[in-house]
């Protein structure tokens, strides 16, 4: 596509969701791990310990296995349909077992492995409270930050590892979700579409597209039975709310019930 453009996605159920935060967190990590800086290894830190905080909430692994085997299903049902690329499903289904064994590889619950740090407990305690983790609060952080680049980044690496396999998978499986959509021209009278969803399909996620460089953007509301898409634009400071946008305007919408 040459025109670049913008992505809002809505998770239409609560798995999706946590894999989309879990998604946006991780990416977060991997960025602020590579920077060299006191500032960069200590928000790094700050992320692993708010993923493990997500991942306790639930039995992410279930979860997980779960939809691997859903979409497993729902693809391998495909593979004597006329017109579909063999090959390439076939590969897509490896991945997924692969996938599987990954997850039910991944020793005890997830987030369990950090608890017996009291470095990281002392870190989480402190964390909450505005200035909480400075040098004279926490000596031990102040002589983590001063040790080596690389030294640091082990560290965030072995503590963050079961995280980094959880990623590929979630990556897999919302990767998969994604490219299961046709994009469908839709037009949102005086800024507004409104929409019921179709019960008797998986509805995982919706995602609109956006031209680059507009100050349009959509605010999108879903429940259960039925999704409503708002359309704001910008005023000129972010300082100011945005203002629901009057004319009729066209876009993009995938809708994504693999």
């Amino acid at each position: 596509m040459s025109q670049q453009v913008y992505i809002f996605e809505q998770p239409l159920n609560e798995r999706i969701r946590m894999f989309l935060r879990i998604e946006h967190l991780v990416d977060r990590l991997q960025y602020l791990k590579g920077l060299d800086t006191d500032t960069g290894s200590y928000q790094a830190l700050l992320t692993v310990l708010e993923i493990t905080s997500l991942v306790e909430r639930g039995d992410i692994k279930q979860e997980v296995i779960k939809e691997l085997e859903r979409q497993h299903r729902s693809l391998n049902q495909l593979i004597s349909h006329q017109g579909v690329d063999k090959s390439r499903l076939e590969l897509t289904l490896s991945k997924l077992k692969t996938a599987m064994k990954t997850i039910r590889s991944l020793d005890g619950k997830l987030g369990e492995h950090l608890k017996k740090i009291d470095y990281l407990l002392s870190i989480k305690q402190r964390a909450s409270i505005p200035g909480g983790s400075c040098d004279f609060d926490i000596p031990q952080l102040r002589y983590w930050l001063n040790q080596p680049f690389a030294a640091r980044t082990a560290d965030i690496d072995r503590w963050s590892k079961p995280y980094s396999e959880l990623y590929e998978v979630l990556v897999l499986i919302l990767n998969i979700l994604r490219d299961s959509a046709h994009a469908e021209m839709t037009t949102a009278v005086k800024g507004f579409f409104q929409e019921p969803l179709d019960t008797s399909q998986p509805n995982q996620l919706l995602r609109i597209e956006m031209p680059h460089g507009s100050d349009i953007f959509p605010e999108i509301s879903a429940g259960k039975h039925r999704y409503s898409i708002r359309f704001l634009q910008a005023q000129d400071s972010v300082d100011r709310l945005p203002v629901q946008y009057k004319q009729d305007i066209t876009f993009r919408l995938f809708r994504c019930t693999l």
